[in-house]
């Protein structure tokens, strides 16, 4: 095979196809993030349009969209994390959400944060905005549930926050 030893094929092969399968990836997270709003519509009543307590973080989406791609990709992979993250502390039955909703909800953006985490490489993401986005998420958490006792309406906010999240997540990612 002209000298060429098989892990060293694998790796090149791995090499080529790789990003591809992210693009494809990429393609398919659109639904996955049609079907996650559609979800957290679901989850209860309608969606509050009370003022949240905390400014939504613009300036950090519009620093990501003009970043590389990589760094897009791990913007949206570590939002989804802290997103989940956030939601494994709701209690359903104190909320009034459909828990079967919520879970199918956590699920699909689980497999998008782990499927864009096969799309980037760790030494190509490091300083893509992760220390801004997990200071946002502290500040958020104290600013809606520390001290709440995961009071209802708070959630409620929260809910409407993870509506702006997802519809900007997905405007990022269709762009590129």
């Amino acid at each position: 095979m002209l000298g060429v030893r098989r892990p060293e094929v694998i790796l090149i092969l791995f090499g080529v196809f790789v990003p591809t399968f992210c693009c494809e990836w990429l393609r398919r997270y659109t639904d996955l993030s049609d079907r996650c709003l559609s979800l957290l519509w679901d989850l209860g009543g309608p969606i509050t349009e009370e003022e949240f307590p905390l400014p939504f973080p613009r300036q950090l989406y519009k620093r990501a969209e003009k970043s590389q791609t990589a760094c897009k990709v791990t913007f949206v992979r570590d939002n989804l994390g802290h997103i989940l993250d956030l939601y494994q502390q709701v209690n359903t039955t104190r909320v009034g959400w459909d828990a079967d909703n919520l879970e199918e909800m956590l699920i699909v953006m689980h497999r998008q944060k782990e499927e864009l985490s096969l799309c980037v490489s760790r030494a190509k993401t490091d300083g893509c905005f992760s220390k801004a986005l997990r200071r946002y998420y502290v500040r958020l958490t104290n600013a809606t549930l520390n001290g709440t006792d995961g009071d209802s309406n708070m959630w409620e906010l929260i809910r409407s926050e993870t509506k702006m999240h997802l519809q900007q997540m997905h405007l990022l990612v269709a762009a590129m």
